[in-house]
C-alpha cells in the first residue's frame, strides 16, 4: 500500500533504535579466520550477483545467506550497506535482537557473539526494504579454530511476488519502517518455512502490476532484474535459468486499485505477467492472491480466461478476505500467519505437497551429501525409471516420505537404472537417492 517513509540520511542520523544494537569488531576477533563468500560451504536464497564471487552483491529483502558454523565461538561477517537490518538465525531460532549494518563502505559486524563449538546452522536474513542500497556479502569471520561445513539445500523451491503486505511493512510495531519491516515474519516466508522450501521474494511498499503508488515502476518490469533499485540505478538482468521454482505466488492488487487501474487495465497485465513468466519457468504453477475488494474480481476473470480461452494450465486464484489489523491497514504477525495458512493450504491442493514437503537433504543418515546426480521420472503407469551414472551398480536407492520414513530400498543395475513400482503409494512427493547420488524428488500422482 502506498505510505510515506523517511529517506535513509534521517534514518542514518537517527541513531539506534528501541531493541536494535549495532554491532563492532573489537580484539576479540583478533585471530579470525574469513571464508570467502564463494566457499561451497555456504548457501544463498534470492537474487544475487555473483559477477565477482568474492563480492557478491543483493538488495531484494527476504535475501539470505546460510551455512553450517563449526569449531568456533565468535561468527562475524563482512558487508557494505548502509541501511540494512539483518536477522540472525541460530538453528532455526530467531536472535532477539538484529543486526543493523550502517557503512556504506565494507565493515565487519559480530552477529554471533557467544557460540558453543558444536556444528550450527547459521542464517543471515535481510529483513527490511532497500530500494536505494545494494548491498555487498564480503564473507563469514569465525574465531580460530572455526570453519564452515556444507549444508545441502533444500529440494523444493517457490517465488513470491508482491508489495508492502509480502514485504511485511510495519509487522513489528509503528514506531519506524525501517527498523520494524521484516520480510522474514511475512505472509510468504511463513510459507516457504511451512513447506521447508527455499525461496525468492520479492516485494516492494507501494508497488503494483499495472500501477504503483507515487508513479514506482511496477513490478513486472522489476521482475526481469537482479536488483530492486529506484531512479536509474542500474541493475543486472536475472538469468532465470539459474533458478526454476516449483510455484509462483503473486500478490498484488492493492496499489493498483488505489492508483486508479481499471479492470480492463488489471487484467491485460494478468495476462502479460504469465507470458513473462512461462516465457522462463513454462511448466510452474502459478497462483494468484488477492485482497477483497482490490482487483480481485478482475484477477478472477483473467485467470478464467487462461485456463479456458487462452489454454494455459496450472493458473490459479485465492482472495483473502479477511480485515487486517496491523499498523497502517497492514498485517501484524498474526495477520500474516493467517495469510500463509491460508496460501499453503492452497498449495497443498495445487502441487500435492504436504508440511513438512521434503527432507532438506542436510543429514540424512550420519553425513551431508550432494543435491542432484540422480534422476527420477514418473511414467504413466505409476512406476518411477531412477537412473544415475555416478554410482556403481548395486548400490542402494532409498524412497523416502515427506515425514522422513524410508519406505524402500532398491539397487542399481549394471546400466546405473533401477525401478521403483509406486501402484501402492498414495499421491505426494518423495525423496529419492543415496550416499553416491545425492537425491532428487519426485510427485507421484
Amino acid at each position: 500500500m502506498v505510505k510515506t517513509f523517511r529517506s535513509p540520511r534521517k534514518w542514518l542520523c537517527s541513531g539506534f533504535y528501541l531493541g536494535i544494537v549495532l554491532f563492532f569488531f573489537t580484539d576479540t576477533f583478533a585471530a579470525d579466520t574469513l571464508i570467502s563468500p564463494d566457499d561451497t560451504g555456504i548457501n544463498y536464497y534470492g537474487r544475487f550477483d555473483f559477477s565477482n564471487p568474492k563480492a557478491p552483491r543483493f538488495n531484494w529483502s527476504g535475501s539470505t545467506i546460510e551455512f553450517i558454523a563449526s569449531g568456533t565461538t565468535t561468527v562475524g561477517m563482512g558487508l557494505t550497506d548502509g541501511a540494512g537490518y539483518y536477522d540472525i538465525e541460530i538453528d532455526g531460532k530467531v536472535q532477539s535482537t538484529p543486526v543493523y549494518a550502517n557503512s556504506w563502505s565494507s565493515k565487519k559486524y559480530v552477529i554471533v557473539p557467544s557460540l558453543s563449538t558444536d556444528s550450527h546452522v547459521i542464517r543471515i536474513v535481510r529483513r527490511n526494504e532497500p530500494y536505494w542500497a545494494i548491498a555487498t556479502f564480503s564473507g563469514i569471520y569465525l574465531s580460530s579454530g572455526g570453519k564452515v561445513l556444507p549444508k545441502a539445500k533444500p529440494v523444493c523451491k517457490m517465488e513470491f511476488c508482491g508489495d508492502s503486505y509480502t514485504a511485511g511493512y510495519f509487522i513489528e510495531g509503528c514506531a519506524d519502517q525501517q527498523a520494524n519491516t521484516n520480510t522474514n515474519k511475512s505472509w510468504a516466508r511463513l510459507t516457504s518455512k511451512a513447506f521447508k522450501a527455499q525461496d525468492i521474494i520479492m516485494a516492494e511498499s507501494g508497488i503494483g502490476l499495472v500501477k504503483s503508488g507515487g508513479g514506482k515502476t511496477c513490478l513486472p518490469k522489476k521482475y526481469l532484474c537482479t536488483f530492486d533499485t529506484v531512479g536509474g540505478a542500474a541493475t543486472p538482468l536475472w538469468k532465470f535459468s539459474t533458478w526454476i521454482p516449483d510455484i509462483v505466488t503473486i500478490f498484488l492488487g492493492i496499489n493498483d486499485k488505489s492508483a486508479g487501474a481499471t479492470d480492463s487495465e488489471y487484467i491485460t497485465g494478468v495476462h502479460n505477467f504469465v507470458k513473462t513468466i512461462r516465457g522462463n519457468y513454462p511448466n510452474t504453477p502459478i497462483l494468484f492472491l488477492t485482497y477483497a475488494d482490490c482487483m480481485d474480481k478482475a484477477t478472477q476473470t483473467a485467470i478464467a480466461a487462461e485456463t479456458t480461452s487462452l489454454g494455459h494450465k496450472d493458473i490459479y486464484f485465492l482472495n483473502y478476505k479477511k480485515q487486517v489489523n496491523g499498523c497502517s491497514y497492514h498485517p501484524d504477525i498474526k495477520d500474516a500467519q493467517e495469510i500463509s495458512d491460508s496460501v499453503v493450504a492452497k498449495i497443498k491442493q495445487i502441487t500435492g505437497w504436504d508440511t513438512p514437503v521434503s527432507i532438506t537433504n542436510a543429514k540424512i543418515g550420519n553425513g551431508t551429501y550432494p543435491t542432484s546426480k540422480i534422476n527420477a521420472a514418473l511414467t504413466g503407469n505409476r512406476t518411477v525409471l531412477i537412473s544415475s551414472h555416478k554410482a556403481a551398480a548395486g548400490h542402494t536407492i532409498q524412497i523416502i516420505n515427506a515425514n522422513g520414513k524410508v519406505l524402500k530400498r532398491l539397487h542399481l543395475d549394471s546400466s546405473g537404472k533401477c525401478i521403483w513400482n509406486a501402484s501402492e503409494t498414495s499421491e505426494g512427493v518423495y525423496l529419492i537417492g543415496g550416499l553416491e547420488t545425492g537425491w532428487t524428488r519426485v510427485f507421484v500422482k
